[in-house]
């Protein structure tokens, strides 16, 4: 078991990453991406991966790891997170980004589920294409009734999910949540960035301006050229079928701007009601706050 460890998570452009930096002038420290797109090669840009300028200047891990096919799950993300702290050990991990589940894994005593194939991944969401929610909801209750009490029957992502770890690995979902894992830290300091809602759009705006400045248009259009698959997670990622449509033509460039950064809004929005409502072990603060926070009890 490590010491101790430091979860910074929070909507995008909340400036979770400029604290983890901050934060690795003061002691030493070893940076890990917990964001579920920045673990990719790809894109750079358009999920705003650190510059390889700053990668290099501090200790980082986790960020463009990735190549296609390869996709990552919490359950893989943790596993890379445990071999990277066995070669570590003099620095004190801090786990930055916005995705709740990978931040939450670290704490939570929930066992990950095991690694579901393409295959069956595959096949689960075509028949999801075809059949849809109500069909999947329906069957859920059959496999996995205490799971179907808890998620909306319209939760697409979740329906899909269940039906996916119950053909791979015989259990249902609920069964998993019971298993129990060891701990990995024993002391966490677990914060989330909180911002008034009109500066962080404020600044969500600015940085989406800043990405078509910087090329991200270019990088989509060379993306596109590599004919990766659409269900890919990567595809997941915020604005790049709004920039696939520009380049087909079908949006102008302010259309495209304007639909790029109210998605990136959104996200942020349903980043926050993920971690209101579900991120139990954390404390929410300002990034002033957080910082004089970390600093008094990592000493």
């Amino acid at each position: 078991m490590y010491p101790i460890a430091i979860l910074i998570g929070g909507p995008t452009a909340s400036g979770k990453t400029e604290l983890a930096f901050e934060i690795s002038n003061v002691f030493p420290a070893l940076i890990i991406n917990a964001d579920s797109m920045q673990v990719y090669k790809d894109l750079e840009i358009i999920t705003n991966r650190p510059s390889p300028e700053k990668l290099k200047k501090f200790s980082c891990r986790l960020f463009g790891d990735l190549k296609y096919p390869e996709f990552s799950s919490v359950g893989s993300w943790k596993e890379k997170v445990e071999e990277i702290l066995k070669s570590e050990k003099n620095k004190i991990p801090i786990f930055v980004g916005g995705t709740g589940l990978y931040l939450d894994s670290l704490v939570s005593d929930i066992s990950p589920i095991p690694e579901i194939p393409e295959s069956v991944r595959n096949k689960v969401r075509k028949i999801h294409k075809k059949l849809g929610n109500k069909f999947f909801y329906k069957k859920l209750k059959k496999i996995d009734k205490t799971y179907s009490k808890q998620i909306d029957p319209n939760d697409s992502q979740r329906l899909i999910r269940s039906v996916e770890v119950k053909i791979s690995t015989g259990k249902p979902i609920s069964e998993w949540h019971k298993v129990q894992q060891k701990k990995i830290f024993k002391k966490i300091l677990y914060i989330v960035i909180k911002q008034d809602r009109k500066i962080l759009y404020e600044r969500i705006n600015r940085r989406c301006m800043a990405m078509i400045s910087n090329g991200v248009i270019n990088e989509v259009k060379n993306f596109l050229k590599k004919n990766i698959k659409k269900n890919h997670p990567i595809y997941k990622s915020i604005g790049l079928r709004t920039f696939e449509k520009y380049l087909a033509g079908e949006l102008s460039l302010d259309e495209t701007a304007m639909l790029f950064s109210q998605e990136t809004r959104r996200y942020a929005k349903r980043q926050i009601t993920w971690f209101n409502n579900r991120s139990n072990f954390s404390k929410q603060l300002s990034y002033k706050n957080a910082k004089e926070f970390i600093l008094k009890n990592i000493k």
